[in-house]
């Protein structure tokens, strides 16, 4: 992954293109003793891969990549009760730590919770985090309701679903997937995570945010993690969203040929390398089809997601009393007869002090 990281870096230095980090920022106060962990949690469909690619293995002042660490923080968000133990995670923890004086930073989207299963594995995640590193600081990045089930919508596909995001939507069975509606309640999780860590130390931050405006969302998140960057950030997405008339290809050629849990038995032979004919769609057909025909959407599917988006509303206001930045400016609903609760200014000016952006 670094090594993919650096020549990505490379490259877009070659281009001249990237997000150039601010020199001007300088790690924030170091906290309470013991204070030296970072962990982001996601959510699912933030930016993960292009934050762990193109951001983080460039921060100078922590350290971020260790392939253990990387193992403890994965088995934390999986591993069911019975075969999850604390103590061995704090001791092989602490192991790695040694006597290092950097920060260590930790990125696993699965804490925040699993896409296919139930809503419990964020809480319980949340719980063994405070157990076994108390002292952390949380990083956690949230996507307005509609787009985000959208992508989970995608992503469905591209590990070989079938259905298409009208079923998907429409609160039918769908085989493999458990996925619940409450997941996507953010206020939920970042309350718990607040309760457990306090509030200084949750850091929420909309996706739409880094879309938008990408180089104060990285001036802001490096100011909360506590280090500059060592040169640009490429601005090249990771992972891009196949359209909507490659995603009706793919799922026809899942239904046909590709065993997995969301398509057991396929209706013709299951055969192998599901993921190359979904990486050679990318590559090849989809740019081809952006072209002629853009990313065409149902309008029926959109309103049914603005509708579901809807419900969250409730949500979104409690979220946003733990959130610096406005939601609505980034078209999350919020109750419409209630004004919007006002961020907590002070969320953001205990980390760092405001300044421009280069």
């Amino acid at each position: 992954m670094e090594g993919c990281a650096l020549m990505t870096k490379r490259r877009f230095a070659q281009r001249g293109q990237g997000i150039q980090a601010d020199p001007r920022i300088q790690p924030c106060e170091p906290g309470p003793a013991g204070a030296s962990t970072i962990v982001h949690i996601g959510y699912h469909k933030t930016a993960s891969t292009w934050l762990q690619v193109c951001v983080f293995p460039y921060l100078s002042a922590v350290r971020y990549g260790d392939p253990m660490l990387r193992y403890l923080l994965a088995d934390l968000a999986t591993a069911p009760a019975e075969s999850f133990f604390a103590a061995p995670f704090e001791r092989v923890f602490r192991q790695s730590q040694g006597g290092a004086a950097l920060p260590i930073l930790l990125s696993d989207e699965g804490v925040g919770g699993s896409l296919w299963d139930d809503y419990g594995a964020g809480p319980r995640n949340a719980e063994r985090l405070a157990s076994v590193l108390p002292n952390s600081r949380i990083l956690v990045l949230v996507r307005r309701q509609d787009d985000m089930l959208r992508s989970i919508h995608g992503q469905y596909v591209n590990e070989g679903g079938t259905r298409s995001l009208g079923d998907f939507l429409s609160g039918q069975k769908i085989e493999g997937s458990r996925l619940s509606l409450e997941h996507l309640e953010y206020d939920k999780l970042v309350r718990l995570y607040v309760d457990l860590f306090g509030r200084e130390r949750v850091r929420v931050m909309p996706y739409e945010y880094l879309r938008a405006q990408p180089a104060k969302f990285l001036h802001e998140m490096r100011a909360f993690v506590g280090s500059a960057t060592s040169g640009r950030v490429s601005a090249r997405r990771q992972n891009r969203s196949l359209t909507a008339p490659s995603l009706w290809l793919l799922r026809r050629w899942n239904r046909l040929f590709r065993q997995s849990r969301f398509n057991q038995q396929p209706i013709g032979r299951a055969l192998p390398g599901g993921r190359r004919a979904r990486n050679l769609l990318q590559r090849r057909i989809d740019p081809l089809l952006r072209r002629l025909a853009g990313n065409l959407v149902s309008t029926k599917e959109d309103r049914t997601l603005e509708a579901i988006a809807d419900g969250f509303s409730a949500s979104n206001r409690r979220l946003q009393q733990f959130c610096a930045y406005s939601l609505t400016d980034w078209g999350y609903p919020l109750p419409r007869t209630l004004a919007p609760a006002a961020p907590d200014v002070r969320v953001l000016t205990r980390h760092f002090e405001p300044a421009a952006v280069d």
